[in-house]
């Protein structure tokens, strides 16, 4: 797409200084008259107006509690807020405040204020249409105005008498002041006389508490409110034999529980001499251990039917029956002290459930007492309030002082406030130049008189201009490809365009290289800015001017870094050189450098323009349309001969690789001799250094080229 391109010599100026001016030089008659009338008018103004004069008083309110004691005050000051200090201003301009004023300097009967103007005159008024005319045009002239963030207040009257103005000016600030102090008095009187009203009935309800208190401890025999310590400590005393006696009857039945799971074999009797010591249990056990000792070794020595070994048994057998006997007897002492144990419990468990009903029963009442003793200290605490502030407001009646001081006292002005004639004239002045100018550009240009079509024109001579004399015309310069920058090869000095572009892409591919390089980011920003929005693929074709080498490394990395980012890229490399016979046969397949994938089409163009075959540069873009985001065309050199057009006009961007001694200059005056200046913008250049001369070696001949795709690539 071809940019558009603007002249700006050929644009009209916004604003035609030269056009407005020639306006108003011929109205200007127009604008001095306009001008003159409205001077005229400001002169008839002040000729006819009377002066007025304002005079300004100023009062400070100090935010400071003055105090001629440590009593609080009942009416507190007027505080240090901003909000505070702004209300006191409409104060100041309150129908109240001002209507003292009004009527203590008798203005109602004042020309200025009670004479009836034009209107009132014209159309009449009411009986008391004129008191209240009269009022409103006082409060008219009044002007109380805050002076910035400060505690100042400004109160000014306007006047056509300089005395009346400074007076009422000056009255209007005591009115206020006096109000202030007025309030405070008035508020004292007034806390005084129901602080003394609510003192008698506080008595009486002290009293009635006091009385209350006494009779609860009569009717309940409470001596001291501190009775009861002897019963607590019963109460503690029992709690700790209670818990005593308790882990003793756990002791009892716990060991009377093993005594249970003991039995009454010789191995239970062992057991229960452990839990309860016992002499007769350890000594039949002691018979029982011998006899069946001396049982053993005699069966050895004698047979079963010996008589010594029935005698032998039979004493077994009647130990056996003792220890059994010894075994109940051990447990019957052992249920009877656990028994014991749960008794002495239970009678510690009804004392102590006892003495905690008989506190109980004390605590209701000391609870009780409490309350009515908390209330009437409460109803004393209010009553000495009550008195001590009474005592207060009665001796603060008459100490009262106002926060509201006179800063400055308003005097008679020597200077009329209005009119001020040297303003005035000024403004009318300039109001009228400007109402002047505005109606003569809304008229526009003086109409010139029509000529008459029948009278001869004037012939003009056309100026001479010798040929030899004249400076030779200078061509306008051609516009210059966009500059992308140098691209430095990351490869070995001297590499083979094979080993360079292997480098970069194990550059932007390499373990730990998460992001692309900044020298990559940069080209590719700069190339997406130059692309218009379209449907994919973005075609960008890459050229050189003289070799393919620096096409070759600069389509490569363009590739490699779309791909590192994401992008799905289709390499496409142009020349009559690369045949199939190069790649092993017509396809698409994975370059062994760059790992892309590419295919190899002619740049001869297609015989019928309107048939796209499928293997020409046309067909591969008709297939790549809904496969690859981009696709980058590695074209011959300009210098070449049969550079096919049809590979430029398809491209989004054409992009000229330049070594280091090759200038954009060069590629500018190519791209305008096959294309027109007017498609140089929708070109950029790329300078590709080198680390060194690149050496003429195999790899760069197309036989070489192919040799190594097919000993690298991967068929798709």
């Amino acid at each position: 797409m071809k940019p558009a391109s603007i002249d700006e010599r050929t644009l009209t100026p916004l604003f035609d200084i030269g056009a407005v001016w020639a306006i108003l030089w011929a109205r200007r008659v127009m604008v001095l008259a306009i001008a003159g009338a409205a001077v005229l008018l400001a002169l008839s103004y002040l000729a006819v107006t009377k002066p007025s004069y304002t005079a300004t008083a100023s009062i400070l309110i100090d935010p400071r509690d003055t105090r001629a004691t440590n009593f609080n005050n009942v009416l507190p000051g007027i505080g240090s807020d901003s909000a505070a200090i702004a209300s006191q201003v409409f104060v100041i301009q309150s129908p109240d405040l001002l209507g003292a004023v009004f009527k203590s300097q008798k203005l109602d009967s004042d020309p200025e204020f009670a004479g009836g103007g034009l209107a009132s005159r014209l159309f009449g008024a009411g009986a008391s249409a004129p008191q209240d005319a009269a009022f409103k045009r006082f409060q008219s002239k009044v002007s109380v105005e805050r002076e910035g963030l400060t505690y100042v207040i400004n109160v000014s009257f306007t006047s056509s008498s300089p005395e009346k103005a400074a007076r009422i000016a000056n009255a209007i600030v005591d009115q206020y002041r006096a109000g202030l102090v007025g309030e405070r008095e008035s508020a004292n009187s007034d806390v005084n006389t129901l602080l003394t009203d609510r003192i008698s009935g506080l008595q009486q309800d002290v009293s009635d508490a006091e009385r209350a208190v006494e009779d609860f401890k009569t009717k309940h025999n409470i001596v001291n409110s501190t009775d009861g310590g002897t019963l607590q400590s019963q109460l503690d005393q029992l709690t700790t034999q209670l818990i005593a006696a308790q882990g003793d009857a756990d002791q009892a039945k716990d060991r009377y529980n093993q005594a249970l799971a003991a039995g009454s074999s010789p191995a239970g009797l062992a057991k229960l001499a452990d839990i309860l010591t016992s002499t007769s249990a350890i000594k039949l056990r002691d018979d029982y251990n011998q006899r069946a000792t001396e049982l053993a070794s005699l069966q050895t020595m004698y047979g079963p039917r010996h008589p010594t070994i029935g005698r032998l048994q039979s004493e077994l057998e009647r130990l056996k029956r003792l220890m059994s006997a010894e075994a109940d007897r051990i447990r019957q002492q052992l249920k009877a002290s656990y028994d014991l144990a749960v008794q002495n419990v239970g009678k510690l468990q009804d004392k102590l459930e006892a003495l905690r009903q008989q506190s109980t029963n004390s605590n209701i009442a000391q609870v009780q007492l409490r309350q009515l003793e908390s209330k009437a200290q409460a109803a004393r605490a209010v009553l000495d309030d009550y008195l001590k502030r009474a005592q207060e407001t009665s001796q603060m009646q008459g100490v009262q002082t106002s926060e509201a001081r006179k800063i400055g006292v308003a005097s008679p002005p020597v200077q009329p406030t209005w009119p001020k004639p040297v303003l005035l004239l000024l403004v009318s002045a300039v109001l009228g130049l400007l109402a002047g100018c505005g109606l003569a550009l809304a008229l526009g240009p003086v109409p010139q008189p029509q000529e008459d079509p029948q009278a001869p024109k004037a012939a003009v001579p056309e100026p001479v201009v010798d040929r030899k004399d004249s400076a030779p015309v200078s061509p306008r310069p051609l516009p210059m490809p966009a500059n992308f920058g140098e691209y430095r090869l990351p490869g070995v000095a001297g590499g083979t365009a094979y080993s360079n572009i292997k480098a970069i892409r194990k550059q932007l591919f390499q373990t730990g290289n998460e992001t692309l390089s900044l020298a990559v980011l940069k080209i590719m920003r700069q190339m997406v800015l130059h692309l218009n929005d379209h449907g994919k693929p973005f075609v960008i074709l890459v050229s050189s001017i003289h070799s393919s080498f620096e096409a070759r490394i600069a389509g490569a990395m363009l590739g490699i870094g779309m791909q590192r980012a994401d992008q799905n890229v289709l390499m496409v490399e142009i020349g009559d050189r690369l045949s199939s016979a190069t790649t092993g046969g017509a396809g698409l397949f994975i370059d062994g450098a760059t790992g892309l994938q590419t295919v190899v089409c002619s740049s001869v163009a297609e015989k019928s323009p309107g048939v796209a075959d499928r293997n020409s540069f046309r067909g591969i873009l008709a297939e790549a349309g809904s496969a690859f985001d981009f696709v980058v065309v590695i074209a011959p050199s300009l210098n070449e001969n049969g550079w096919n057009p049809e590979l430029f006009a398809k491209a989004d961007l054409a992009l000229l690789a330049l070594s280091p001694s090759e200038q954009p200059s060069e590629a500018a005056r190519l791209l305008a001799q096959k294309f027109g200046a007017g498609q140089i913008g929708r070109s950029a250049t790329l300078v590709v250094a080198a680390e060194s001369a690149r050496p003429a070696t195999a790899i760069d001949s197309p036989r070489a080229a192919g040799e190594q795709r097919r000993s690298a690539t991967v068929r798709g």
